[in-house]
């Protein structure tokens, strides 16, 4: 189990969150080391007697506490293990063996994702719950509303480590964890969305597509500048439209059966933001008024059709591939979807990303 810093240094953490399991940090010539045992939030840390060497074995005090550990190195520098636990006891049948990581950068407005970790058998479902939490990863509060796996941190994250609650179930059995936490929040270097960009229109020939460049906080003016590209049908070998750099864009003869996609940047007086939107299509006569929207966190569920196919693309909604064996209205994530995005066809159509 690996187990990072809020810090900028690292430490790494190892065994699993079970009574009887030993954690072990790298030994450090010099360094002096602190085990903690803390509420299932990270807070109310007290110290564990006589638990001040490298390794530390897992006891039945430990048993629904998270473990943090606090290392001293030899120049005084001190470093915050992330929290790791709740602790499974030993006759659980669900134990985590590998803790849950957050991927992405830890800005306000840049996406954020987790993934699900590794556990001693095959979760049937996961719930998330994001964390805000001191500099150094301890004393954590739930974020309201923040029950996916991806989160993007807002004005009011900055200056906290930002951790995630995952609960792995299987038939009547829940066990839940804490993922590593994030370096400190900064502030945003560019304009920040609100309310998020979108496309809309019908993917039809003939038919214009219009950007809604949403709603955006930032130093002084936004501007907003935008390209248009045709794609696959999968997003994936786009070429930008020559000359379709408007806010608008009239699909043409040369769309039918493409997809269609549009990059929009917004910059302030400090830096410029690049969004990717949902791609639209592929291009028909017949398009749905409509584009199919996915709903859900871990089970995501499409808009209603007769044909299904699930797909995992970039984090950007970009070079999608197709799920093998995803064909029904609903799709349940898996730890493969960690950092991508998810989309859908229905009857053949793209829908928005998840």
């Amino acid at each position: 189990m690996v187990a990072a810093l809020a810090a900028a240094a690292a430490i790494t953490v190892t065994g699993t969150a079970q009574q009887g399991q030993k954690l072990s940090a790298a030994a450090d010539p010099g360094a002096t080391y602190q085990w903690y045992r803390c509420a299932p939030d990270a807070s109310h840390c007290s110290s564990i007697h006589g638990a001040k060497a490298a390794g530390y074995t897992l006891g039945a005090k430990d048993v629904g506490k998270t473990l943090a550990l606090t290392v001293k190195t030899a120049d005084g520098t001190s470093l915050y293990a992330s929290a790791l636990g709740p602790v499974a006891s030993k006759t659980a049948k669900l134990a985590l063996t590998k803790q849950p990581v957050i991927s992405g950068t830890p800005s306000v407005g840049q996406q954020l994702s987790v993934d699900n970790g590794r556990w001693s058998v095959a979760p049937t479902g996961y719930t998330y719950a994001w964390l805000r939490c001191n500099a150094n990863g301890r004393i954590c509060v739930t974020i309201a509303s923040a029950t996916s796996s991806t989160y993007t941190p807002t004005t009011d994250d900055t200056g906290h480590a930002l951790a995630v609650r995952v609960t792995a179930s299987t038939g009547a059995i829940a066990q839940p964890t804490l993922s590593t936490g994030t370096a400190i929040v900064t502030a945003p270097a560019g304009p920040v969305a609100t309310v998020q960009p979108t496309v809309t229109g019908a993917a039809q020939p003939g038919r214009r597509l219009t950007a809604v460049a949403g709603t955006w906080t930032g130093n002084g003016a936004v501007a907003f500048t935008y390209q248009w590209y045709r794609c696959d049908t999968q997003v994936s070998h786009c070429s930008s439209i020559h000359g379709a750099t408007g806010a608008g864009y009239t699909l043409g003869a040369k769309d039918t059966g493409k997809t269609i996609a549009l990059t929009l940047q917004a910059k302030d007086a400090d830096a410029t933001v690049t969004v990717y939107l949902s791609a639209v299509g592929p291009v028909a006569a017949s398009a749905p008024a409509v584009q199919p929207k996915i709903t859900g966190t871990t089970t995501l569920t499409v808009d209603k059709g007769t044909s299904y196919q699930w797909l995992r693309c970039n984090a950007n909604g970009r070079i999608c591939v197709s799920i093998a064996g995803a064909t029904q209205q609903s799709y349940t994530k898996t730890a493969d979807d960690a950092g991508h995005a998810i989309v859908a066809t229905v009857n053949g159509v793209l829908s928005t990303k998840a």
